[in-house]
């Protein structure tokens, strides 16, 4: 099986899934989203430390309990509790394993938690925005796989400027712009469908807003497809792991998501000043 056919297998099977989930929210996609961070995390653990290190289990606890915090608390002062614990677990770690704990594993078991679970966690707190949020979330999607989708055919038709320079330098200005350009028409065209198809309470502004946030959340998927290209290389990995046929790891799937998830609540909070929560 060539790796076309590995990824359209693996997208044939697993989207449905994937907005099945989305959709219903709630505790179920709690659990996707803990359990994609939890593969995510330990992928970025051992591309740094090339094996599994005892400190690293202070990542995966910490991820567990946030999440945990999220379903049962909601994304109030709960969250910051489990972020300073998390913080004061790995100090303590360094005081414990003293001369056993390098500092960079505790740095990297920091940095990993934040970059992914954290990060990640966004997809819930978006769904769970009031009564839009079940719009919104969609916007993620859109907004990193439209742009990655478009970037590829356009770099692969029209690109011709490479990004020399950059962590990735096959892709493309062509393709960097296509992918932008296409993932706000999809916003677009999922914002008109929500209103005059769906025939949703969701306001007559929604179309413009889906389109810009797709575009703001493009070009910020541009950017976590870039950052985790930087972190192979500067790890000498191709993938992060082999959990989806064709597509690499969960992070290698999620690098994008990773970083417009925050980018579309910011932007439902502060662009479209909805009611947000009381922690805001």
């Amino acid at each position: 099986m060539n790796s076309i056919v590995k990824r359209i297998f693996t997208t044939v099977i697993g989207l449905p899934l994937v907005i099945a989930i989305v959709y219903l929210g709630g505790l179920v996609l709690v659990l996707l989203c803990a359990v994609a961070s939890v593969v995510a995390l330990r992928e970025l653990y051992r591309a740094f430390a090339k094996t599994d290190k005892p400190i690293h289990m202070v990542g995966y606890a910490a991820t567990g309990a946030y999440y945990a915090a999220i379903y049962f608390f909601g994304p109030g002062y709960w969250l910051l509790i489990s972020l300073t614990l998390f913080v004061i677990g790995v100090q303590a770690c360094l005081v414990i394993f003293f001369k056993k704990l390098p500092l960079e594993d505790a740095v990297t078991t920091v940095y990993g938690f934040l970059y992914v679970p954290f990060l990640l966690s966004f997809i819930v707190l978006v769904r769970e925005h009031d009564s839009l949020g079940a719009f919104y979330v969609w916007l993620i999607f859109t907004s990193s796989f439209g742009c990655d989708t478009f970037a590829y055919i356009t770099g692969m038709t029209m690109g011709k400027r490479k990004m020399t320079g950059t962590p990735s330098p096959s892709k493309s200005w062509e393709g960097i712009i296509g992918g932008i350009v296409g993932a706000t028409l999809v916003g677009l065209l999922f914002g008109l469908f929500v209103v005059h198809v769906m025939d949703a309470d969701v306001g007559n502004y929604f179309p413009l807003n889906a389109a810009v946030i797709s575009f703001i959340g493009a070009i910020f998927s541009i950017i976590g497809d870039m950052a985790a290209s930087a972190v192979k290389r500067h790890t000498q990995i191709k993938d992060f792991g082999n959990v989806f046929p064709g597509h690499g790891g969960m992070l290698d799937r999620a690098d994008s998501l990773i970083i417009v998830a925050p980018i579309v609540y910011l932007a439902i909070t502060l662009l479209i000043r909805v009611p947000v929560w009381p922690w805001f």
